[in-house]
């Protein structure tokens, strides 16, 4: 066994306990009796929960350097309309309260997200078209018109605010033109903020009507944190564009479509035993219709479709479900795959699909099960074998849904639980109950899900919830909690009681089994959530005080825990098993948890009426 007495520790004494320098006899004692072996500790009760929120991947995780590549940032959901600047949902009709929700969403303002032209009156101009598409799955493109030839037309890109280089580093640059009247040469370039050429190559445009792919090896000249991306056009003509893609070569592990070496690495340095993928909130999707779709991230990353984002921007897909399956793989980590089991976002708009519809969704969970682990003799395992990995990813673990509740998910878990068991038996299976919560509605399941958001108080306060829970034929899996409650962006305050908690969860590992804090990324540019694990920027990775208590418990996970016993003086009031409320399936109603969301509207930027 691991015996490490860490400062983490005492100081969760001291701030559970209270501090005094001179003890007296009234005081509280902790007890330890090492000859007493108590539950084993699983190596799979440290992992992360990685989901497209606060453009963690878009932005963060994933590589690329260019935002709206595909000029589908504007692409409206089908369905879907934009009133008045904001996304409007189709009406459909909420399954839990019968009401057709009128909700609206953070829409995109810019006419055409992240790209400008340098148009001074000689008549250059760009707009986004459906012509001629270089691929259905991204109907969108890019038409520049230089109408004359006096002054380059410069149309440029800033990346996910702002493109970082390094001095030597070689970044590999894909795109696609298409023209009937242009000939000639296109510069591509990297511009510092000084404009000062960092980088650059040409490519010669010919107008013969077709897409013409170029693929170039920039190589940086300079560091800087807050370039940006340019093609130059030296002559008159009209010139589609599509698919501009910059990536560093040096990707995690150096992987083709890749991860940012920094931030990939920063990850893995938490030693996670798993990761959950896709989400969150955006497995359901604001309506059932805009859901992840696992299919469509996978092949060349020119033909995903992507999607617009739960959280107010747009998902390309590029952190695809062969991306999260190779990156569990590379960091030693168990793979787990959240489904959809045809219902929306039960906060949002809670549409849900037909009865008959079930089978379609039940075969789609099946389907990604089969590409992850299946034999090369299956229709999925082949496809994986096709895409360079015949061997099974790493995949352990299927949540049946997210965040859901209520008799129609009661019965569709059943459903599903049964059709993934009678197939892959060895599998975990994990439904979305709280505690005590509607899990004796259901036949079977493997875990169960409970989620908390709450202040530091709560975490304290109920540092031993998990010493009271009855132990039945089920285990737990915590897969969202954090501390964000009156704690700014983060603090150690916050983390402080997250490892009180966590104590707690560790100290009662024969029920708690797996954990994950949540949200786990943020862009530093883009914060939805509140408080958050790690901070991303294009050139650098942090982590708050919170990412080190994760690392040091992952880091230093005990073989089996102990006997300890807790003495309190007899007028000392109990510790309450309930504290200050949160996001939490474990101790919020519906009405509740609504109306939690619509106090986080300012965050959200979405209206929930």
């Amino acid at each position: 066994m691991n015996k490490i007495l860490s400062i983490v520790a005492i100081a969760l004494l001291v701030s559970i306990f209270g501090f005094q320098p001179t003890p007296k006899a009234e005081d509280p004692k902790v007890l330890i009796d090492l000859g007493k072996k108590g539950a084993e500790v699983p190596a799979s009760l440290y992992g992360v929960f990685f989901e497209e929120i606060n453009h963690a991947g878009e932005g963060g995780l994933y590589a690329e350097m260019i935002r709206n590549r595909a000029f589908e940032d504007k692409e409206v959901p089908t369905g879907y309309s934009v009133v008045n600047g904001e996304l409007v949902p189709p009406a459909v009709k909420n399954h839990l309260s019968g009401r057709i929700e009128k909700n609206t969403f953070k829409w995109e303002k810019e006419t055409i997200p992240a790209w400008t032209i340098n148009s001074k009156g000689e008549g250059a101009s760009i707009q986004t078209t459906k012509t001629q598409p270089l691929d259905p799955s991204t109907p969108n493109n890019l038409l520049v018109k230089i109408n004359s030839a006096s002054t380059p037309a410069i149309v440029t890109n800033t990346g996910f605010w702002g493109i970082a280089t390094q001095n030597g580093a070689e970044y590999l640059l894909r795109f696609y033109t298409r023209s009937d009247n242009y000939n000639g040469a296109i510069t591509a370039r990297i511009v510092g903020f000084d404009n000062t050429i960092i980088a650059s190559q040409n490519v010669t445009a010919t107008a013969n009507g077709k897409w013409k792919e170029h693929k170039l090896i920039l190589v940086a000249n300079a560091s800087q944190s807050k370039a940006h991306f340019e093609l130059v056009f030296e002559k008159s003509g009209n010139v589609y564009i599509d698919y501009v893609s910059l990536f560093p070569k040096n990707t995690y592990k150096g992987r083709e479509n890749g991860l940012r070496n920094d931030v990939a690495t920063f990850l893995s340095d938490l030693k996670p035993a798993f990761i959950r993928w896709p989400g969150g909130c955006i497995v359901e999707g604001i309506t059932v219709s805009n859901r992840v779709e696992w299919k469509k991230t996978l092949g060349d990353p020119m033909k995903r479709s992507g999607v617009y984002d739960t959280w107010g921007y747009r998902n390309s897909y590029g952190f695809g479900y062969n991306e999260f399956l190779q990156y569990c793989e590379d960091i030693g980590a168990k793979g787990m795959f959240v489904c959809n089991v045809g219902l929306g976002c039960q906060y949002r708009m809670g549409d849900a699909c037909s009865d008959q519809d079930v089978d379609f969704y039940v075969k789609d969970v099946l389907d990604a099960l089969e590409y992850a682990i299946g034999g090369t003799n299956t229709v999925w395992g082949a496809k994986r074998a096709k895409a360079g990995h015949p061997a099974p990813y790493p995949l352990q673990y299927v949540e049946i849904g997210n965040e859901q509740w209520g008799a129609l998910y009661n019965k569709r878990f059943d459903i599903f639980y049964k059709a993934i068991k009678s197939k892959y038996p060895q599998l975990t299976l994990i439904s979305n109950h709280g505690l005590g919560k509607g899990v004796k509605s259901v036949t079977k399941t493997d875990m169960i899900d409970p989620h908390w958001y709450v202040g530091p108080d709560f975490f304290f306060k109920n540092h031993n919830l998990f010493d009271n829970i009855p132990r039945e034929d089920y285990k737990i899996y915590v897969g969202e909690y954090a501390c964000n409650q009156r704690v700014g962006g983060g603090n150690m305050l916050a983390a402080l009681s997250e490892a009180a908690f966590i104590s707690g969860m560790e100290r009662n590992s024969d029920l708690v089994k797996m954990a994950s804090y949540a949200p786990l990324f943020e862009n530093k540019n883009n914060r939805e959530w509140p408080v958050n694990l790690i901070w991303i920027d294009n050139d650098k990775v942090v982590g708050r005080s919170s990412y080190y208590v994760q690392q040091l418990f992952a880091s230093n996970r005990p073989s089996y825990n102990v006997s300890t016993q807790l003495q309190q003086p007899k007028s000392d009031k109990p510790i309450p098993l309930k504290g200050e409320g949160g996001i939490g399936l474990g101790f919020m109603d519906y009405t509740k948890r609504i109306q939690r969301l619509k106090d986080h509207n300012s965050r959200w930027k979405c209206n929930l009426s």
